[in-house]
């Protein structure tokens, strides 16, 4: 089994709790726990980083899609360098009741892929892809309320991660 392989099967068995996550609180009785949701990270971001070894500039709007069953993300990324490099993404999220989250990514490349990963407190992980292709991952981690640091990664045939996107961005509404 190939190390690529072998962390698809991982991750598609990964539970949601990790040893990094805060523990959460116990219930207090006769009070609902809030269901875990993408609401801390709604709305409109923008920032600069590097992506693919060059300065890179980046838009993300994310929303409750117009049913409210889920969260919709808008992305847009533009690399300076010869040549340019403009990529655009559209991609829909649900979260259930323990924090995994499902949904689908489609990008200006046409391509389409699903999507798996977890959510804490302040930070958002998805894996996408498939083996057959590749196996990626991006992290939205909320610095504050403000700020968000979003690194994307994708799984090498060694079993580990090679970033080549990380971008900080501010809050804009």
């Amino acid at each position: 089994m190939t190390a690529r392989w072998a962390m698809a099967a991982l991750l598609a068995i990964a539970s949601p709790a990790a040893a990094d996550e805060p523990v959460p609180a116990a219930p207090t009785p006769g009070i609902a726990a809030p269901a875990p949701s993408l609401a801390a990270w709604h709305g409109s971001w923008n920032g600069e980083g590097t992506a693919f070894g060059k300065a890179a500039t980046a838009t993300l709007v994310i929303v409750a899609a117009p049913d409210g069953s889920a969260t919709a993300l808008a992305y847009r990324l533009a690399v300076s360098g010869a040549p340019p490099i403009a990529y655009a993404a559209e991609a829909i999220y649900r979260v259930d009741g323990k924090g995994r989250v499902r949904g689908s990514w489609t990008d200006s490349t046409g391509r389409t892929r699903p999507i798996g990963g977890r959510l804490t407190v302040s930070e958002w992980i998805n894996f996408w892809g498939s083996a057959d292709v590749e196996i990626g991952r991006s992290t939205y981690v909320l610095e504050a309320p403000d700020r968000l640091l979003v690194s994307d990664s994708v799984l090498q045939d060694d079993g580990s991660w090679r970033v080549f996107a990380t971008l900080r961005l501010h809050r804009t509404s």
